[in-house]
């Protein structure tokens, strides 16, 4: 038997506490494609749709498309957005259908301006359209805020198990195929959810060291493969700046039938999760601090790399945070890379004045100055690029990024991407598209808390983080939470 599947990516990782409205264009600089122009738009990439496609080969599915979007996190989705990706894929599981199952692959954590659960909104009016008897199968980010709606309307819940996601494709394969046992019977799939007050835990979600997220993927494999019924178990760390009532840390058990024993597992997993909720194995880092550590590492194997980890365009920050440049460039640093600083208006200046021209201009901290103010500089052009290229990294493989018109601006001994786009730094390209090789650097700096580490941290002598109290700070305390449960840890709970 030939089964229908319909499928699409509508993914977003929205800061609320951002300024900055995620529009059509947002989409457009990243991924946005519909219907039959997804296979080419996705192909060669590390997109969780290029997994369902494989899938549905090797199955033998009738797979309809419907839309391929994903954004540079940033402030609320605009209602814009919804309605023409939202509009395609809820129109076709109305006027293509009937279909046997349906493979969404989702972020987890996106609010638009109508909806703070958008997620759960897309799924409710799903499960409107299609009934409740055809199987759902979601892909998340292991940084999901997952919802009491995303549980009661997805069968199936598939998180990506790698922090850098480099599993986007493996985990869209592993939900296919969990959603062909369902439609051909073998299995009736339920999604069994445990929650703390947790505002965050799980180490972040990272699985670059041994942690209590590392140590729970461990018992879930195990789990596994020991019971038939455990059909599959996610561990989401939770994107904390959200203010909703649902944010934070989860365990989505998907086991064969509604059966106590997947609740109890999952309950286990997320007792684990709050006994370990201090751990943390960053050490965060003043810029002064990480400056002076910085140059305790002599040597020429690798570069140091400074994570400018609160002004993470990946966690919605606005990556025109000016404090860190600053104190490389107050330090006299020599032989560095910054990469990015956000500013669409100084990369105008700079592309204007051309390559060779020597300019002074005010740099960074355009959108909010409380994160580091704009820097007087002057300095050189040295390239002048369209910033555009096709990431090679582990991260985003095979997908083009686009920084906009930028420019490789000098100021004593560091060389700055000044970016027209906010594009978090996970790949190399960002500095090798302009002539800059960031292994021949002593220090290099990226927005990034912690995606760079997968192209980055194979080529440097040692790794720094800073928390500059830029937006993605890990100082929870500073940003303005007003819809949150209470008592929740951290800001309550020891």
């Amino acid at each position: 038997m030939t089964y229908r599947v319909l499928t699409a990516l509508f993914a977003h990782e929205t800061n609320t506490f951002s300024r900055q409205p995620t529009t059509l264009a947002n989409y457009e600089d990243y991924v946005l494609a519909f219907g039959d122009a997804i296979p080419d738009a996705i192909a060669g990439s590390v997109l969780e749709l290029v997994g369902v496609e494989n899938a549905a080969k090797e199955l033998g599915w009738d797979l309809t498309h419907t839309v391929a979007a994903w954004a540079t996190p940033s402030g609320p989705v605009a209602r814009e957005v919804w309605d023409k990706c939202a509009g395609a894929f809820l129109d076709a599981a109305k006027n293509q259908g009937p279909f046997d199952g349906v493979v969404l692959t989702l972020h987890g954590a996106m609010t638009t301006v109508d909806y703070a659960d958008a997620e759960g909104e897309l799924l409710t009016q799903l499960r409107a359209i299609i009934g409740p008897d055809v199987p759902v199968a979601i892909t998340l980010d292991l940084h999901a805020n997952v919802t009491r709606l995303m549980a009661e309307h997805a069968d199936i819940i598939c998180a990506y198990r790698t922090y850098p996601h480099i599993d986007q494709v493996t985990t869209a394969e592993r939900a296919s195929h969990i959603l062909q046992r369902a439609m051909t019977g073998e299995v009736s799939p339920v999604v069994h959810l445990a929650r703390r007050p947790m505002l965050i835990g799980l180490d972040h979600g990272r699985t670059t060291t041994d942690n209590p997220m590392t140590q729970l993927l461990a018992r879930a494999d195990g789990l596994e493969a020991q019971d038939d019924g455990v059909l599959t178990i996610s561990l989401q760390a939770g994107f904390s700046p959200a203010d909703f009532a649902e944010v934070g840390p989860s365990v989505a058990v998907t086991g064969n039938g509604r059966d106590a024993r997947f609740q109890t597992t999952a309950d286990d997993f997320m007792e684990y999760s709050w006994e370990q909720r201090h751990f943390d194995s960053n050490e965060y880092l003043s810029v002064d601090a990480a400056i002076a550590k910085a140059t305790e590492f002599p040597g020429s194997n690798g570069p140091v790399i400074i994570s400018d980890a609160s002004d993470n365009p990946g966690a919605g920050a606005y990556g025109d945070s000016t404090f860190l440049l600053a104190g490389m460039i107050n330090a006299g640093i020599k032989n560095a890379a910054f990469g990015t600083i956000c500013d669409p208006e100084t990369a105008a200046e700079l592309i204007s004045a051309g390559v060779g021209a020597s300019i002074s201009v005010h740099l960074g901290g355009k959108i909010d100055a409380a994160y580091g103010p704009p820097l007087e500089l002057l300095g050189e052009v040295i390239t002048i690029t369209k910033g555009s290229y096709v990431a090679q990294g582990p991260r985003w493989r095979g997908v083009t990024q686009h920084l906009g018109p930028t420019a490789i601006f000098r100021v004593g001994g560091i060389d700055i991407v000044v970016a027209s786009k906010r594009v978090q730094c996970t790949e190399l390209e960002t500095f090798t598209h302009a002539g800059i090789d960031p292994a021949k650097k002593d220090i290099v700096a990226v927005k990034s808390m912690h995606h760079f580490r997968a192209a980055f941290e194979p080529i440097s002598r040692t790794v720094l983080i800073v928390d500059s109290g830029a937006l993605a700070t890990k100082e929870y305390s500073r940003l303005p939470y007003k819809n949150l449960p209470h008592p929740i840890f951290p800001l309550d709970l020891d």
